[in-house]
């Protein structure tokens, strides 16, 4: 196993001050939950846990702002736009009001919503959330011509973060407890994400960075609930189904689609070193929220009622469901710059890089 230090990586501000300048260029497009969600479900009539437009959310961000981030900061999107040399994220889809603020990319996630349709009623499902793109696509047509658009989008990264609330949604319903409901559900929901993939495809995408999904049994919301105070077996296997699963799918796929490449980032492998390894990391505890109230401080949502830790470094969790700042900040280092122990077959800073050797030798 790699030190800390070599797996957060020695020098990344040397690699970044050579390539920032062309990786700049790269647009960053975002779909997904509430993992990437910045601020697309903050006027949608959806229930208040769906949201984080209120404090104490955003408390560490620029100016203490509340953005819509499940975050006491930024979320996992800004560090990888970060590390292609933007300051921040792309705008949410939701706030959009001209043309200009589409070039560097758009975030279409929403909290809550999933692969599947029925996923997070009230919430921007995937579907929806493509159909959206589809409109930019439009938007930047009549702006750049039908040419630059297209070559916009292909030189652009989808970064795609979702599967988190199917899996919670299946096990709320079923308990998770049936082997072949469980082999069912798995298979469904990998052939709907394989779908939502191809219509990316379809539309001009080829470069894909995709999230799997991470040890959701052990949020503290599910360990308030459990008697024993441990992680839900039976939901985190479910987690490794879905990624054994759908990785070997996406792998499938790049053998059909002319051009398509793709990161998938091992979320399980890094929440779960991070998590039994907290002190290496400067993590004190790796159970409670930082912000909310009850057992584990995952009883109930962080809000402006809620308590919250002064050292939110030291937690991975900042609420109920969602990592702190910190822990977005470290799992984004290790997709984008990290082994094919944590991105394969490549990381995000190789894809990018085959971005931009590609687009210098067509011009």
């Amino acid at each position: 196993m790699a030190s800390p230090s070599s797996l957060l990586g020695i020098g990344i501000f040397s690699i970044l001050s050579v390539l920032t300048r062309a990786r700049a260029t790269i647009p960053l497009f975002v779909f997904g939950d509430s993992l990437a969600d910045n601020g697309n479900n903050n006027n949608l009539t959806v229930p208040l846990l769906d949201k984080a437009n209120f404090p104490h959310n955003g408390i560490d961000f620029p100016g203490r702002i509340a953005t819509g981030r499940f975050s006491n900061g930024f979320n996992g999107v800004d560090y990888k736009a970060r590390f292609l040399g933007f300051p921040i994220g792309p705008p949410p889809y939701m706030s959009l009001t001209e043309p200009n603020q589409m070039l560097h990319g758009v975030n279409f996630a929403s909290a809550g919503s999933g692969i599947l349709d029925t996923t997070g009623p009230g919430t921007i499902s995937m579907k929806a959330q493509i159909e959206n793109f589809e409109k930019v696509i439009q938007v930047l047509q009549q702006t750049l011509g039908q040419h630059q658009a297209k070559d916009k989008i292909t030189t652009s990264i989808f970064n795609i973060v979702t599967a988190n609330n199917d899996l919670f949604a299946h096990y709320f319903a079923t308990g998770a407890a049936n082997a072949t409901l469980n082999e069912q559900f798995i298979d469904n929901l990998v052939d709907r994400f394989i779908q939502h993939l191809t219509s990316l495809y379809n539309l001009g995408a080829r470069n894909f960075d995709i999230s799997g999904t991470g040890q959701v049994g052990c949020v503290p919301f599910l360990l308030s609930q459990n008697p024993e105070g441990t992680c839900i077996d039976v939901l985190n296997q479910l987690s490794v189904q879905y990624n054994t699963a759908v990785s070997a799918r996406v792998n499938q796929l790049r053998s059909q689609l002319q051009g398509m490449r793709y990161s998938y980032s091992n979320i399980y492998r890094m929440t779960s070193h991070l998590m039994q390894n907290p002190v290496l990391y400067g993590m004190m505890d790796s159970k409670n929220a930082c912000c909310g109230g009850g057992k584990f401080n995952g009883e109930v949502q962080c809000t402006t009622e809620a308590t919250y830790c002064s050292n939110r470094n030291n937690y991975y969790f900042w609420d109920w469901y969602h990592p702190t700042e910190a822990i977005y900040r470290m799992t984004s280092h290790l997709a984008f710059f990290g082994s094919s122990i944590y991105s394969a077959p490549i990381n995000i800073q190789q894809l990018a890089m085959g971005i931009t050797l590609s687009t210098s030798e067509a011009s």
